[in-house]
Order: structure tokens, then sequence, then C-alpha cells
């Protein structure tokens, strides 16, 4: 069952273009790994998906509507979150606030809601921390936190922009084995400059810039024998160049070349 259909989607901010000629089907239980520089249109082309942004060509369907319908159903944690670390909110507040604009939190949160809240909690690992502060918390930790907000409607789609930017090597891990689990149940389009989530977490990857190429990588073995690869290490280089991206004629096994060793 396709989620997201994006068919010869265009878009530009005045006169310049950002994007062109973007086609995608993203199905239930992909997860999508968006990939591409700086620049090239990444986070565009999850607020048109939003529904944040109008295409200028082209169309969108999202969950068999359209993105401002099914917005209800589309879980999100934007690149910045802008968590104010000295306001003394808790952690349970903090999720409660993915209930949706049309929640009234001026006369409180029902038991139902508190209750999806801490569920949301649970699915993340965090629900021991409920009534902490939230900037009591590690940077990896409040990401988790962020993303218990955007499951706490329930939602059939999870969106994520740079969830790992700014936490260390364990944290990232930790976030992508916990967006792993969660895709047993939730489909998954994740942004990000990690290229690791393709290798061990991804099953989908999209290179974007300006354009998008889509590649199915279900199945990771190709990726390492098509490039000669007899053991477990890949040059990013490569992984960029097999997505799409442009090649790279002085690299060879990442040695002192700026790849990954």
């Amino acid at each position: 069952m396709s989620l997201v259909s994006l068919h010869n989607l265009a878009f530009a901010y005045d006169t310049q273009p950002v994007l062109e000629h973007v086609s995608l089907e993203v199905n239930e239980h992909d997860f999508l790994a968006i990939i591409g520089p700086n620049g090239g249109g990444k986070s565009t082309l999850l607020k048109l998906m939003l529904g944040l942004l109008k295409p200028t060509q082209g169309s969108i369907t999202l969950l068999g509507t359209t993105p401002s319908a099914a917005r209800h159903d589309v879980g999100y944690v934007p690149q910045n979150t802008n968590v104010n670390t000295d306001f003394p909110v808790k952690v349970l507040d903090v999720v409660l606030m993915g209930n949706g604009a049309e929640h009234h939190p001026l006369f409180g949160y029902g038991i139902e809601e508190k209750a999806c809240a801490m569920e949301a909690l649970q699915q993340v690992g965090m629900e021991d921390f409920a009534a902490r502060r939230i900037g009591d918390l590690s940077g990896g930790q409040r990401q988790r936190v962020m993303i218990a907000r955007a499951l706490c409607r329930r939602p059939k789609l999870l969106i994520l922009d740079e969830p790992t930017a700014s936490i260390d090597a364990t944290g990232q891990k930790e976030i992508y084995d916990l967006l792993k689990r969660l895709n047993d149940a939730i489909t998954v389009i994740v942004v990000s400059h990690d290229l690791s989530v393709i290798l061990g977490y991804a099953n989908k990857a999209a290179y974007v810039n300006r354009t998008l190429t889509f590649h199915d990588i279900s199945d990771k073995s190709h990726i390492f024998h098509t490039h000669g690869q007899t053991d477990d290490h890949l040059c990013e280089i490569d992984i960029l160049e097999m997505l799409g991206g442009e090649s790279c004629d002085v690299c060879n096994n990442c040695d002192d070349k700026g790849g990954a060793a």
C-alpha cells in the first residue's frame, strides 16, 4: 500500500528552482532515508509532504488524500525543536503537546490523552522520565521525547528531519535502533547526513539534489559487490556515487581521503 506518492513535483522559492521532476513512492512499513548535499532540497521536500509548502508543479498524495487532510495521521520531528532547556516544563507535558492543534489545553488534558502520552514514552523507553524537567535530560534523551511527542497522535507515518544532529555516536545509534523498532508498525522517512542509516536501517534511499534519485536497498549485499568490496567497509563516497551523487576519482578505500575509516 502506497502511503506517499509524489508525481513530477517541482518547487521554487520566488524564481529560484529548488526541486524539479521529483517522483517517489513510499509504501507501508518502508524505512526511507533521504540524503543529499546541504541546499539540495531535502528539508523542502519534507515540508511539501507535510503540506507546509505548496508545489509549483506536480501532485502529492499522502495516506490516500492531501497532505493537509492527512496531517493528523503523520508524526513529524523537525530539525530544530528549539527546546528552551531553562523552561520548567516536564517531559510528560512536552509529549502531550503532540495531541494536535485541535485540542484546547486551557481546560487541561484528559485521562485518555495522558495515557496516550505515557504509551508514547514507553515506546521510546522514556516512561521513567515523565516527571523530569526536559532541561535535565541529555540531547539523546530529549530527542527521544520529541519522537514520543510525534507518536502521541498514533501516526501511520513518522517523518524526521536530521534526528541525530548534535548527538554523540552512541546516542545516534540508539535513536536509529529505536526508529528501526518503530518501523515494525510505522512507516519511517528520515533525512540524514549519517550514511550508516543507509547500510544499517533503511530499505529505500533517495538522493536529493534538486532532482531525486531513488534506490531500493533492501538487499545491502549488492552495494558491496557492485564496488568490489570484500569486507564490511564501504567508502561514503562510493555510497553517494551509487545513490546518484557525484563520483570521486581520488578516493581509494577512504585511505586518508576524507571517508570513514
